[in-house]
């Protein structure tokens, strides 16, 4: 009997030695995790952070090129208004060649009458060249606009995340 005292004390032991081994492996295994969790939330609370940049970044850039847009397409409804209006007058340089000119003589000089009209633009081609002017500053402000995105939310982008 007194060999069973020590076996059982031994056994006892190895239960508990094989106990605490297997709560260390899972405390072990859970710090593990838990710290790669934590990592992952602070890659992720970057990103976020960089994301609200990036958004107030292209909302910044959004609202100065609508701004800028709206101020180019009232000039432009002005100018037009006034053209409408005859106070002002719309001067386009024109030249003729002679492939595009064929009817007119070259020996022919001009003649100028006192109560003769300038030269003008037929209504239609006068809203075709305030549609264009309208076209080219959506355009212009469209480049414009992509061209800021690019220098100020994509290649800052590209540098902080070289760093």
């Amino acid at each position: 009997m007194n060999w069973k005292i020590p076996l059982i004390i031994a056994s006892l032991l190895a239960s508990m030695l094989g106990a605490t081994l297997h709560y260390r492996t899972l405390y072990y295994d859970a710090e593990k995790a838990r710290k790669i969790a934590v990592s992952d939330r602070e890659k992720q609370q970057v990103a976020f952070e960089q994301l609200n940049r990036q958004i107030q970044t292209v909302t910044a850039l959004d609202t100065q090129h609508t701004k800028e847009l709206e101020h180019d397409k009232n000039l432009i409804a002005q100018l037009e208004h006034d053209v409408a209006a005859s106070r002002s007058r719309l001067h386009i340089k024109a030249t003729c060649s002679k492939a595009t000119c064929s009817n007119v003589s070259a020996n022919t000089t001009s003649s100028s009458m006192d109560d003769a009209t300038r030269a003008r633009l037929t209504d239609t081609a006068q809203r075709n060249y305030f549609t264009l002017r309208h076209r080219i500053e959506i355009a212009e402000q469209q480049i414009n606009g992509l061209q800021d995105y690019i220098r100020q939310v994509v290649l800052s982008n590209k540098q902080e995340n070289q760093k």
